[in-house]
């Protein structure tokens, strides 16, 4: 909050000098529709400067036992689905150099080299109560980044590939079925025990997938 000080007093002083002007400028309408457009203007920017701001000055959360635990601290209380990779030799290109965090409207704005897994997490989301909503809602504003191929059988999806990466491809899987990878779902840093379409969210849910054998 202190952070945006500088900023807020700025866009105060700004606005009231715009005000002064409109009262000065007596009826001269070409200098009043500038200072009205100027002032509207600023109104509009001014919420776009404050998002950038709190990108750029946000801070990966540091205790280990929150499940929020690596993300950016403005997710706090907000929701994010994470899809990780073992290797940079195992990751889509791009996704290559740690983990990237894409906000709610797509933009990568953080990246953690010294994370333990390569890939990405989108998050910044508010108000889902399925798994599947989510992770669909990732999918699209980061514009497919992390597209998934599913299989549907009776018991639910099985995820084929996320990112063009299949987990046969990872790790040996036996033809005989007695060893092999997958692609596992966890909900809050634990093994969920149902599948993303069956998935009940909380408000501050992290979703993650990531390559697990057997």
């Amino acid at each position: 909050m202190n952070a945006l000080l500088p900023f807020a007093l700025t866009f105060i002083i700004i606005s009231l000098f715009i005000y002064q002007s409109t009262k000065n400028i007596g009826n001269n309408l070409s200098a009043k529709a500038f200072a009205t457009f100027s002032l509207v203007f600023i109104l509009i920017t001014f919420s776009s400067i404050n998002t950038e701001w709190n990108r750029m000055t946000s801070e990966l959360v540091e205790e280990v036992d929150d499940p929020h635990y690596g993300l950016p601290d403005l997710w706090d209380g907000k929701q994010a689905i994470c899809f990780h990779f073992p290797s940079p030799e195992n990751s889509p290109s791009g996704l290559d150099d740690g983990r990237h965090h894409f906000d709610f409207d797509g933009t990568d704005f953080k990246t953690d080299k010294d994370w333990n897994q390569t890939g990405g997490c989108v998050g910044g989301f508010e108000g889902f109560e399925n798994g599947l909503d989510l992770q669909n809602a990732a999918i699209e504003v980061t514009g497919n980044t992390f597209l998934i191929t599913s299989t549907e059988f009776s018991f639910g999806l099985q995820i084929d590939s996320i990112s063009g990466i299949t987990p046969c491809d990872v790790y040996e899987c036996a033809s005989d079925g007695s060893s092999g990878a997958y692609w596992q779902l966890l909900h809050n840093g634990a093994y969920s025990m149902v599948g993303i379409s069956d998935l009940v969210l909380d408000e501050d849910s992290v979703v993650t997938w990531q390559l697990a054998t057997y």
